[in-house]
Formats: C-alpha cells, sequence, structure tokens
C-alpha cells in the first residue's frame, strides 16, 4: 500500500432521499475522491440520519470504517480529526519521498535511509562522489520529473570528480530501481563504468545526460556505462556522449565507449522514438558507441534489443557498434549536425516535430523529426521577438531524424523551433539557460 493508496471515496447512510442522483442500489452515494485542494470533501450532508466512512485501498480492499454521525463537518477539530486519520493511512507502510538536501544532507546517506519503494528527490546543485543504490530498489529522481521547476534541467549533476564509478547498481536491483534526471560526469574507474556501472543488477536508466567519463587502466570497459554480470536493465532517453575507455598499457583492450554490455547481460536500450537513446562521440577501440562481449561462435545468437537509438550514422558501422550482429538496431535514427542546405528541391509533405531534449538546455539540444517522405524541410529557429536566430534547409530522406543545435552563441532566453513543409508548420519551444 502506498502513500496515495488511503482515501476516503465514499459516505454510506441509512436514510435518505428516495430520487438521490446518483444512488447505487439505492443505498451508496457516488464516490468521491479527496482532493486537499478541494479541502478533502468528506461530508456531504443528504439528510442522513446516520454516517459512516469506509477507507479502501486501490484494489478496492476493506482498511477501516466507523461512524462518524457524531463529527461536525464544521467544527476545525473533527475535521482535522479526520484529515489526521487519513494521512496516518497514507503514511501506514507506505513508500516515502525524501528531499536532498531538505531532509538528507547527501544523495548516499537518503539511499541508507530510505526503503524499497521510496522515493529520492534531489535539489539543484553539484553533487561530488560516487552513490550506491546498496541494495535498494528507490527512485533517484532530479526535481524537474517530479512536478517542479522545469528551469531545473541539466543543473542536477552527480559529478564523479576524477573518481568512478559515479553511480553503482550491484546488489540485484529490478527495474524499479530507477535514475532519472541527472547529468552524470568526470567520473574515472580503473576497469569498469566510468559514468555507471550495473552488475547482477536491472535498474531502469532514464534521461540522464552520460557524459565525459572515463574507463580503464590496462584494458577498460564501459566509459558510459558497464553492463556486467547477469543483468537485465532498461536504458531508456539518455543522451550518451564524448565518454572515454582508454589507458596506459599499448593493446587493443578498450571497449564499449558509450555501452558496454557483458556475455551474461541482457539490456533494453530504447524502444520507440520517445524512449530511443542518443550516443556520439564516444570512444574506444572497438565499440565507440555500444560494444557487446563475446564467445568465439556469434553465428546463431540472439541481438540485443535496441530500436529506435540515435547515432551520427545510422545504420552506424562496426566499428562504432560492435560486433555489428550482436545488436538489433532496427529504426535508428541519424544524428544531423544544423548546416544550412542549398537546395530547391520542394518541401516535404508530411512531417512531425518532437520536443526537444533536453529542454531546458545548455548550451546544446537535439532536435527531433520525422518525415514521411524523401525531401526537403525547413527547419528554423526564432526568438521571442520573432527574431530569426538560425535559418536550414535541409534535404533528407524519409524517417526519423536528429539535430544536434549549439546555442553556445546565443543567450538565455525562449526560443521557437519552427519546422516548416509547405503550408503546414509545426513549432517546438526550447528554453535555453545559462
Amino acid at each position: 500500500m502506498g502513500v496515495n493508496d488511503v482515501g476516503i471515496i465514499g459516505v454510506g447512510k441509512d436514510a435518505y432521499n428516495s430520487d438521490l442522483a446518483g444512488m447505487i442500489n439505492g443505498r451508496i452515494l457516488p464516490w468521491v475522491e479527496d482532493v486537499e485542494a478541494d479541502g478533502y470533501p468528506v461530508w456531504t450532508d443528504y439528510g442522513a440520519v446516520q454516517r459512516s466512512t469506509y477507507f479502501l485501498d486501490r484494489e478496492g480492499n476493506l482498511i477501516y470504517q466507523f461512524n462518524i454521525t457524531t463529527l461536525d463537518p464544521d467544527d476545525p477539530d473533527d475535521y482535522q480529526y479526520l484529515i489526521n486519520l487519513i494521512l496516518d493511512y497514507r503514511a501506514y507502510n507506505g513508500p516515502s519521498i525524501i528531499r536532498v538536501t531538505e531532509d538528507s544532507l547527501s544523495i548516499q546517506s537518503a539511499i541508507e535511509s530510505a526503503s524499497d519503494g521510496d522515493i529520492i528527490l534531489v535539489d539543484p546543485g553539484t553533487y561530488l562522489g560516487q552513490i550506491n543504490f546498496l541494495d535498494k530498489n528507490v527512485t533517484l529522481a532530479s526535481l524537474i520529473y517530479s512536478g517542479y521547476d522545469q528551469n531545473d534541467l541539466e543543473k542536477t549533476i552527480l559529478d564523479g570528480d576524477g573518481q568512478g564509478p559515479i553511480v553503482t547498481f550491484n546488489d540485484g536491483q529490478d527495474q524499479s530501481a530507477l535514475l532519472l534526471g541527472f547529468v552524470i560526469e568526470n567520473g574515472s574507474a580503473s576497469q569498469s563504468g566510468g559514468g555507471i556501472l550495473i552488475e547482477d543488477a536491472s535498474p531502469t536508466i532514464d534521461r540522464n545526460i552520460i557524459h565525459n567519463n572515463h574507463a580503464g587502466s590496462c584494458g577498460g570497459v564501459g566509459g558510459g556505462i558497464a553492463i556486467q554480470g547477469e543483468s537485465y536493465p532498461h536504458i531508456f532517453g539518455n543522451v550518451i556522449h564524448d565518454n572515454i575507455v582508454s589507458g596506459e598499457c599499448d593493446c587493443i583492450c578498450y571497449y564499449g565507449g558509450g555501452v558496454y554490455v557483458d556475455t551474461t547481460s541482457w539490456p533494453v536500450l530504447g524502444g520507440s522514438v520517445t524512449l530511443g537513446n542518443t550516443f556520439y562521440n564516444n570512444s574506444a577501440d572497438y565499440g565507440t558507441e555500444l560494444f557487446r562481449d563475446h564467445d568465439e561462435d556469434t553465428t546463431n545468437w540472439t541481438p540485443i534489443y535496441a530500436h529506435h537509438n540515435t547515432f551520427e550514422d545510422c545504420p552506424p558501422d562496426s566499428y562504432d557498434v560492435y560486433p555489428i550482429n550482436g545488436w538489433d538496431l532496427e529504426n535508428c535514427h541519424t544524428l544531423i549536425t544544423i548546416d544550412i542546405v542549398n537546395d530547391d528541391q520542394p518541401l516535404a509533405e508530411s512531417f512531425y516535430l518532437y520536443p526537444n531534449f533536453p529542454n531546458p538546455f545548455n548550451p546544446l539540444t537535439n532536435i527531433r523529426f520525422s518525415l514521411e517522405t524523401s525531401n526537403t524541410v525547413l527547419l528554423n529557429i526564432y526568438d521571442l521577438k520573432g527574431r530569426l536566430v538560425k535559418q536550414n534547409r535541409l534535404k533528407l530522406n524519409s524517417g526519423t531524424h536528429m539535430i544536434q543545435w549549439d546555442a553556445g552563441q546565443s543567450p538565455s532566453g525562449i526560443y521557437l523551433i519552427k519546422l516548416q513543409s509547405g503550408l503546414n508548420t509545426q513549432i517546438q519551444k526550447a528554453i535555453l539557460v545559462k
């Protein structure tokens, strides 16, 4: 039973008007969800002689009931008594929300005090050092993904400060262990996982920016993420770039600049346009973006599911994704740097402009759009005063495309991304925060 699983959902009565609207079998009033903004509307007087309240969980199981006839809804003490009772049931054995730094000074101490199912919300800021999820299935999330200020995106940074892995899952976590909405940078591990190490665990890594991390000394794997042992993680919606596997030994023994996967691991990477990850500018001897370890014979093995991910070239070659037959790269997308294309071809007739990611951003953001046919589109960027910031005419093949906009020379503010095809136009709003 969770924190939101208990609420007052109805009032029963043993005397009533015979024609009361909404009655069920002549006995029960319509269900009413208790909402704090509405003052928890638990008392509604329809002429009842006796009133009772019932506490049910979301599955409809009765938890508790009592007669509230003697309670006066206009009496603040009676009202507060019932509200406190609701809150007590909501807190009983349910997950807690732990705020960093309001409730806990560090992320690691919050994890240590948390229980399975708890949610740890991290205030904007830079947090140095390493984090271990221990044996906890908890959610660790920045405020941007918890209904707070959208301007907090990219302001919540997990900085390894030259040590790594920055985040470790190695104690059997399942997909309910969630890492959501961080910048993960400056990690350096001597062997595996400069940014994130997943070993014998299956967490969900969702919508993070994982960059500028390093793994390796004399051999190494997984500059951004290393997935080892019996691990089945979900890797969704991340931007993984400029990670490196390198070291002091003169050998071809540095693998998986972006992501490394062990022979016994089966991650899921991407799956749809919104779940796909973006890989670029990672570095390793083999598998600059993705590397899957393997036995000698790979003839009959099953590829790892990796649909709708974005690479600098689509499909990527065997140097960037190794071995190429070890990955199911269906519906991959091409990362395109913004450039002006001089072309007088007619504009595409069908298209869709997705929200840019990340948003807000500083200074890089990815602009994704889909074309039904191979043709030319206009992609322009304006400030709020309508001034043209960037003008592009792009001749592209059909499919989904990714363009990276570097706004390093532009001031903070709100910008409009406009995709045009003939008389049809779609616009998305982008927020640059420096």
